[in-house]
C-alpha cells in the first residue's frame, strides 16, 4: 500500500508502520498476540531428536510403532496420559486408562466426535459459545450441521446457562409440537449414541474471550446436559498453560488445575455416569493436545470421556 512501511520479519508476523512514524523512528517490530504461535526458541526440538532417537533404536518400541496400533492408541502412551492427568486435575479418584482414546489432537477430536455421536438429521441443535474459537465452525458445517449452530453468549461467569436452558427448551417445545420423530440417517450398531443436543465450549482461558468458566457454572451445565441429552464437547487444550495473574505470597501451583474439568464433574456428580437411569456414555468430552504444550507440529492428542464413549471414538 502507498505511504505504508513494512517490517520484513515473518517470523514475527508483524504489523505495518505509517511510513511517517518509520521515518523519524527506526521501526519498531510488534508481536502479534493474535496469533496462537510459539517463539521458536521454545519448541523443544532437541528433546523431540532425542526421544525419536531412543524410541527407534528399541526393537521392542519401534517396531510395534511402525505397525498397525491398537484402535484406542499406544497403551504405553495412554496409561502415562492417564496418570499424568491424574495429577493434574487431582480427581476424586484415578483416571483409567479405559477413558483414554490418542487421536491427532482437538481438532480431529471434534470431527471424531460428531462422526460417532451425533446424526445431521436427529440431532437438534450446535451450541457453541460466543465468540468461540474460529475454526470450529468449519468442522460443524462438515459433519452436515451448517444450518443447525446457535450461538450462546458468555456472561461473568462464563457461558449463560440461563439463556442456553431457555433456547434449548423452545427448541424441545417445538419437537413437540410438531410431533415427529427426526429420522435417523446412520446405520445402527450395538456402541452407538446419538446425542439430541452438542454444546461446544472452552471452559479454562476460553478462546478468544480468555474467561473462565466457575465451579458453580460447571456443575449446572453438566446438570443441563444430562436433562436435555446433550454432550458437551469441550476444549480443554489451555489447562496447562496457567499462571498468576497477581503476585501474592503464595501463589497456586503451576503443576496442578485451580478447577475440575466438566468430564471430572460428570464422572462423580450426583451419581456420575453410571447412576439409575443412566445409559454410561456420559454428557461430556475432554479434548487435550500435545500442540499447545509441546508445539503445534505435533500432531498428537487424546480425548477423555466414560469408557464407554471412548472406545466408541476409538472405533471412528
Amino acid at each position: 500500500m502507498p505511504g505504508v512501511e513494512r517490517v520484513a520479519d515473518e517470523t514475527l508476523n508483524t504489523f505495518p508502520l505509517p511510513a511517517a512514524v518509520g521515518s523519524m523512528h527506526r521501526p519498531k517490530k510488534l508481536i502479534n498476540l493474535m496469533r496462537g504461535w510459539p517463539n521458536l526458541s521454545l519448541l523443544p526440538t532437541q528433546l523431540m531428536a532425542k526421544a525419536t532417537h531412543v524410541a527407534l533404536q528399541n526393537p521392542s518400541v519401534a517396531l510395534p510403532a511402525m505397525c498397525y496400533g491398537p484402535d484406542a492408541g499406544d497403551a504405553r502412551l495412554r496409561r502415562n496420559v492417564a496418570a499424568w492427568l491424574t495429577r493434574f486435575y487431582q480427581p476424586t479418584e484415578p483416571i483409567g486408562v479405559e477413558r483414554i482414546c490418542i487421536t491427532g489432537g482437538a481438532s480431529q477430536n471434534l470431527a471424531c466426535l460428531l462422526q460417532s455421536f451425533t446424526d445431521p438429521v436427529s440431532t437438534r441443535k450446535i451450541w457453541i459459545v460466543a465468540p468461540a474459537y474460529m475454526l470450529a465452525f468449519r468442522i460443524f458445517e462438515d459433519a452436515g450441521f451448517h444450518a443447525k449452530l446457535r450461538a450462546v453468549p458468555e456472561d461473568d461467569q462464563g457461558l449463560d446457562i440461563a439463556f442456553l436452558r431457555r433456547e434449548i427448551r423452545k427448541r424441545e417445545d417445538k419437537a413437540t409440537s410438531e410431533g415427529t420423530m427426526q429420522p435417523h440417517r446412520k446405520p445402527r450398531r450395538p456402541w452407538d449414541k446419538s446425542y439430541t443436543h452438542v454444546i461446544y465450549a472452552v471452559p479454562t482461558f476460553a478462546n478468544p474471550s480468555a474467561k473462565t468458566m466457575s465451579l458453580k457454572r460447571r456443575e449446572e451445565l453438566v446438570r443441563l446436559a444430562r436433562e436435555y441429552d446433550a454432550l458437551v464437547v469441550t476444549d480443554d487444550v489451555y489447562d496447562f498453560l496457567q499462571w498468576p495473574s497477581a503476585r501474592t505470597a503464595r501463589p497456586p501451583p503451576l503443576e496442578q488445575a485451580v478447577l475440575p474439568r466438566l468430564v471430572d464433574l460428570d464422572r462423580t456428580l450426583d451419581g456420575g455416569t453410571e447412576r439409575a437411569g443412566a445409559d454410561g456414555f456420559g454428557n461430556t468430552a475432554s479434548s487435550g493436545s500435545f500442540s499447545k504444550i509441546c508445539g503445534p507440529g505435533l500432531r498428537t492428542g487424546w480425548c477423555e470421556g466414560s469408557a464407554k464413549l471412548s472406545y466408541r471414538l476409538s472405533q471412528t
